[in-house]
């Protein structure tokens, strides 16, 4: 039997409390049986979605109960299956009677519902039947009245709640056989009906796992739409924030970008481009240097083009800009170069301290929430210890990057990086953990600086195959050889980070404020 949670019991608290007698059918549809469909697991728009009055054209022969159409009042379905319909009656009379019962079975063997349970119900109490074999008004699955409903409604809750109800009819499928062979005399039917049931088993695990993905599928592509749809509403400096997420290295924020140049005009088009490179020149983390390469190969390859302005001459020369800075990480430009390795290293340091410090903490976390999950929700929805990581990785790193982003000199972000650099040193004596179950945040942040990292690598991603393009438009002969690198060579051609100088002296109060703040607080 399931057990009652808080949402449950408030429900059934309001429920004991209400008083049926001067409600009609809308109002026991509307204020009690909508309310209890939530309750058990139904919601208009979900997996679990809910079918509202819906209209059948009844054939010749039901035409006897005086109509030819009749509508349901809610069909709820089970990952997009009907298995139940639910018709609401008026609370005048505490009993319904078989004619209700007669009306509701026609509507559950109609050829466009085949539902095999029909529940009744006017508020004083709920009646659950099997469409199949019901002969009587007496033959009933199951009542859950309002009197008792404390004591009764968690076993109703198993026979139709979104989560237990294929549970349940497999349960009763068993039952039906177990009698069969209550009265059978050969053992050779028993074997048969285990060869069968176990052949039934091994068929229906691809189906399953066939369900799983598509119902991931369904829901990734969902989630893709709202985020879409999300990012066309932002504002340009919302959009640009999206765009500077670390731990997002997903295109999806400058595609939303490249559609507003496009479908832009002139002026809007001249208006997005000086911002997008007003952020590129301020302090953005790598990965917005990186789409702003995406975004310019992409107008390169749409021969898109704006007038020359204060900020960009040609979308060419602002690729050309963008490719260069990222690629030497703006070895021109002392402090903007110091501030490339500060991303690496922050980034870096917010690792390896998560991965020591925080692990025992978010493995709990996750497994208290995973067990407030539905199966639903557990297939598409579950929680892992990599991605709550992930978050806190990306929270740490943005921290420990604003202590040193906002410096003045390259000197003294120099000294930000180094002073994390003891840290990160003393973090390493410790022993990394890892994720269970095998599991992986697929970021590299531990190796940024240090054989990897996605200012250099990244751009390289967006612009190695180009290279015929960018022959045809004439780019720097620098930026062609470099998109024909090969993996390898372009992994052994990161900058590297200048090492701390032997007689430099540091500042040993930041590295204690620092350590007292991130490190000994785990």
């Amino acid at each position: 039997m399931m057990k009652l949670n808080k949402l449950d019991e408030l429900f059934l608290t309001n429920w004991i409390n209400l008083n049926f007698e001067e409600w009609n059918e809308s109002d026991v549809r509307e204020e009690f049986i909508a309310p209890l469909l939530k309750i058990l697991g139904y919601s208009k728009g979900t997996v679990n979605d809910i079918i509202r009055e819906k209209s059948l054209r009844l054939s010749k022969p039901f035409h006897r109960i005086g109509r030819k159409n009749v509508s349901i009042d809610y069909i709820p379905s089970l990952r997009l299956k009907s298995f139940w319909i639910i018709e609401a009656k008026p609370g005048k009379a505490k009993e319904m009677g078989y004619g209700d019962l007669l009306q509701a079975h026609l509507y559950a063997i109609h050829p466009e519902v085949k539902a095999p349970f029909i529940v009744l119900c006017n508020g004083w109490e709920i009646r659950v039947y099997d469409a199949y074999h019901v002969d009587s008004w007496d033959d009933a699955i199951f009542i859950c009245r309002q009197e008792d409903c404390f004591d009764s409604f968690a076993e109703l809750k198993g026979i139709l709640s979104a989560d237990s109800m294929l549970d349940y009819q497999r349960k009763r499928i068993l039952h039906t056989v177990k009698d069969t062979f209550a009265v059978e005399i050969d053992e050779n039917k028993l074997a048969a009906f285990k060869n069968d049931v176990n052949r039934l088993v091994d068929e229906s695990y691809p189906l399953v796992r066939e369900n799983v993905r598509q119902l991931r599928i369904s829901t990734w592509r969902k989630e893709e739409e709202k985020e879409r749809k999300e990012l066309e509403k932002l504002d340009l400096k919302l959009l640009f924030v999206r765009m500077d997420i670390p731990t997002y290295a997903y295109l999806t924020p400058s595609k939303e970008f490249l559609r507003r140049v496009k479908n832009g005009s002139q002026k809007e088009r001249e208006h997005l481009i000086d911002h997008l490179l007003m952020n590129y020149r301020s302090r953005p983390h790598a990965i917005f240097r990186v789409q702003c390469c995406y975004i310019l190969l992409s107008l390169l390859k749409d021969d898109i083009e704006v007038k020359p302005s204060t900020y960009v001459k040609s979308i060419k020369s602002a690729f050309e800009e963008v490719v260069l800075g990222n690629l030497t990480y703006f070895s021109h430009n002392p402090l903007s170069h110091a501030l490339c390795h500060l991303d690496n290293t922050s980034l870096r340091l917010a690792k390896k301290l998560s991965l020591r410090f925080a692990m025992d903490k978010l493995v709990k976390n996750t497994d208290e929430y995973n067990q407030t999950l539905t199966t639903e929700d557990r297939v598409i929805h579950k929680q892992t210890v990599a991605r709550m990581m992930v978050r806190f990785i990306g929270l740490l790193g943005e921290n420990l990057w604003r202590e040193f982003c906002s410096l003045s000199s390259a000197n003294e972000v120099w000294d930000g990086i180094w002073s994390l650099e003891i840290i990160e040193k003393v973090i390493e004596t410790f022993p990394s953990k890892s994720y269970p179950d095998g599991d992986s945040d697929l970021l590299f942040f531990d190796s940024y600086g240090r054989g990897f990292d996605m200012l250099f690598m990244g751009t390289w991603d967006v612009i190695h195959g180009s290279e015929e393009l960018l022959i045809k438009k004439e780019v720097s002969e620098e930026i062609i050889n470099y998109a024909g690198m090969d993996r390898e060579e372009a992994l052994s051609s990161i900058p590297p980070s200048e090492v701390c100088p032997k007689d430099h002296m540091l500042d040993e109060s930041i590295v204690k404020d620092l350590m007292n703040k991130y490190a000994i607080r785990f």
